[in-house]
């Protein structure tokens, strides 16, 4: 019986991780407001598998560009990069957006990429689109 268990679970295991989904944190489409003149910082967090990434490797869009809010790779703690070789200190599963708006209005972030594969799941690609509301205070 405890067989028959313990096939049946890893045969649910392997097709759940088949369907693996990649998921950000926060979800949704809408991120917290951000008001002119004042700094604002949020991380989103990819999950649901590696995401390639690179020296050249940018963590995203923000649209206007001119609004005075950036896009950034997290930063892996000391500790993980210490015996890296190359040493790459970038997180390609987190972004950070940040930075001190200078008008109002809606400012688009688009965050793209691939995930690695792996044996039981093919590589894939991911796009996510997020409105970020900037208001007057």
């Amino acid at each position: 019986m405890w067989l028959l268990r313990t096939v049946f679970s890893l045969i649910l295991f392997c097709i759940s991780a088949c369907n693996a989904r990649i998921e950000f944190l926060p979800d949704g489409e809408n991120l917290k407001p951000a008001k002119v003149g004042e700094p604002y910082y949020l991380k989103i967090n990819i999950l649901g598998g590696g995401v390639i990434g690179g020296p050249k490797k940018i963590a995203g869009l923000a649209i206007p560009d001119n609004n005075g809010i950036f896009l950034r790779h997290c930063q892996l703690p000391e500790w993980e990069v210490a015996n890296m070789q190359p040493k790459d200190s970038n997180n390609y599963n987190c972004v950070e957006i940040y930075g001190t708006p200078i008008k109002n209005g809606e400012v688009k972030i688009i965050i793209s990429g691939s995930m690695y594969g792996s044996m039981i799941s093919s590589a894939r690609e991911f796009s996510k689109n997020y409105k970020l509301q900037v208001i007057q205070p």
